[in-house]
């Protein structure tokens, strides 16, 4: 009774706040509800391809929105057992099933579509091993599988994460996805650069990294796996690249398709989530995206297996028109307080995840987005420290506001799931921060081009409002800077300058082949851009 009285209160205050915002706003919102949004799987809108021109913010939000939809339907039924089957949504199930938990009290027991994507940490191994095919799991190691007290739950895709910072994929950190090293050196170009997050019960926040079909096929296609390979393939050292590195964009439309196209003819998507413990607390199952995970600590080296709820998804994807990628982010509502908001956002039931409103632990404790590591400015692989312990909360803020229109549109999705679901779906308690893009990119031809360089840059990007696009667990420490401030930067594995296409998944790739080439490329830079 209690947990339906609060998903009524949601659902009126959420169409309470439509009435008391501009007509224009209110009217961008239902036009993006009632006209835009595809709960059908067997659409060709469901999963939107935006090859086509458009210009208007609040059509890419609604764009953001279709993605959520699309990316976490329930994955086929047929996989994990059909690995074929991985990224494919349940083309049997209804809306009124988006989102529901199975059992009341306990995890889900289907997964998202996006939750049968490729984890990163099983593309770039050490020593630049082939990786298992499309759909193939994750192996639990053995010394986690057989511990845990969560075993008998009946859950869907079980996960294995062992990464503690969003960053942690970069050399640098000497961090590697797969072994699961100690990160300790961060790099400032990385989102969350300041270290790990630990929410207000003292449980680290964990993250992992996922790969659609076109871009994993892509890179086992050429061997992006292999540090040696990439360097091939970004120079054309070969001849057979002439785009250098350039992630697959999907086909050119110019219209919807009717049905949906296949995976490999979609553009590249990669998705980075971040995770809250949950275990303990059944009461908040109904109000996250959960699951069942294996999570090791990099500090400790313990593996323990928790129920864990979502609380920050990113989605990047290439089209035809966005060849610099569109940068989508998502939120559980629970994560801060909103700053200004109205009307005014009420205290989640179990607190706020990451901010306590009556902090009284002194500035150590209660100043805001305060970095977990340290680092002297000039010589930071030199002078970093960890002042703080690693389940110690961190005090975190929104410094970037949502939007009027935002928050509109935000409370009309919200509003929608609940009626469609009989109030139910655990997607009614996510929202859109912002969707990042450009009108009218101007790529080369072909593009990136062989030898492209970082910055890598296609033009100016927007966003709502034009603030900072941030997810407040994903940069709780870089709000102020925008995705592709960071992602211009991103280089291939072995050399500082020549780009990746955005991704800074390729830079964690190691190299069977040809070690002592990239030492004297690293050497080679280092020695022409003089010491740090």
């Amino acid at each position: 009774m209690y947990r339906f009285r609060l998903r009524g209160l949601l659902l009126v205050g959420t169409l309470l706040s439509l009435f008391l915002l501009p007509t224009a706003q209110a009217s961008d919102a239902d036009t993006c509800v009632q006209q835009q949004l595809v709960f059908d799987p067997n659409s060709g809108g469901f999963l939107p391809v935006n090859n086509f021109n458009t210009t208007g913010q609040s059509f890419m939000n609604c764009f953001g929105w279709q993605l959520f939809i699309a990316l976490n339907w329930p994955v086929d039924p047929g996989w994990p057992a059909n690995a074929a089957l991985a990224g494919e949504p349940n083309r049997k199930i209804s809306m009124a099933q988006f989102g529901v938990p199975q059992v009341a009290g306990q995890p889900m027991t289907t997964a998202p579509v996006w939750a049968s994507f490729k984890d990163a940490n099983d593309i770039f191994l050490p020593g630049a091993r082939p990786p298992t095919g499309w759909g193939v799991q994750t192996l639990v190691p053995s010394n986690c599988s057989s511990e845990g007290s969560l075993k008998a739950l009946s859950v869907g895709a079980r996960k294995f994460m062992n990464a503690t910072s969003e960053s942690a994929t970069n050399a640098k950190h000497r961090f590697h996805l797969s072994s699961g090293t100690l990160a300790s050196i961060p790099d400032p170009i990385m989102e969350a650069a300041g270290g790990w997050l630990t929410d207000q019960t003292g449980n680290l926040v964990y993250f992992e990294r996922k790969v659609g079909k076109a871009e994993f096929d892509y890179i086992v296609k050429y061997g992006l796996y292999d540090a040696a390979n990439q360097m091939v393939v970004a120079q054309n050292s070969d001849g057979n690249h002439p785009a250098g590195l350039s992630l697959p964009a999907g086909e050119l439309m110019r219209s919807m398709p009717a049905q949906p196209l296949p995976q490999e003819q979609l553009g590249a998507l990669e998705l980075k989530a971040a995770w809250r413990i949950l275990t303990g607390k059944p009461q908040l199952y109904g109000r996250y995206l959960t699951t069942v995970a294996w999570l090791k600590n990099p500090a400790t080296l313990q593996c323990t297996q928790q129920v864990v709820g979502l609380v920050g998804l990113h989605i990047i994807n290439k089209t035809q028109s966005s060849p610099n990628f569109i940068w989508t982010t998502f939120e559980q509502v629970d994560n801060v307080q909103e700053p200004g908001q109205v009307p005014a956002q009420q205290t989640p039931p179990d607190g706020f995840t990451f901010y306590n409103p009556n902090c009284t632990g002194g500035p150590d404790v209660c100043t805001p987005n305060v970095a977990r590591i340290q680092c002297q400015q000039h010589h930071p692989d030199r002078e970093c420290t960890e002042p703080y312990p690693r389940n110690q909360p961190v005090q975190t803020t929104r410094e970037h506001p949502l939007p009027s229109d935002m928050q509109a549109l935000n409370g009309a999705v919200q509003a929608s799931f609940a009626q469609q679901t009989n109030g139910q779906s655990v997607f009614q308690y996510y929202k859109l921060v912002n969707v990042l893009w450009i009108t009218a990119p101007t790529a080369p031809d072909p593009e990136p081009g062989a030898g492209a360089k970082v910055p890598l840059s296609y033009g100016a990007f927007i966003s709502d409002s034009n603030v900072p696009v941030a997810n407040t667990t994903m940069e709780t420490y870089v709000q102020s800077m925008d995705c592709n401030a960071c992602h211009q930067q991103a280089t291939i594995a072995g050399s500082s300058s020549l780009a990746s296409d955005f991704s800074f998944l390729f830079n964690n790739a190691d190299s069977a082949k040809q070690k002592s080439l990239i030492k004297r490329v690293n050497a080679f830079e280092t020695l022409k851009d003089g010491p740090p």
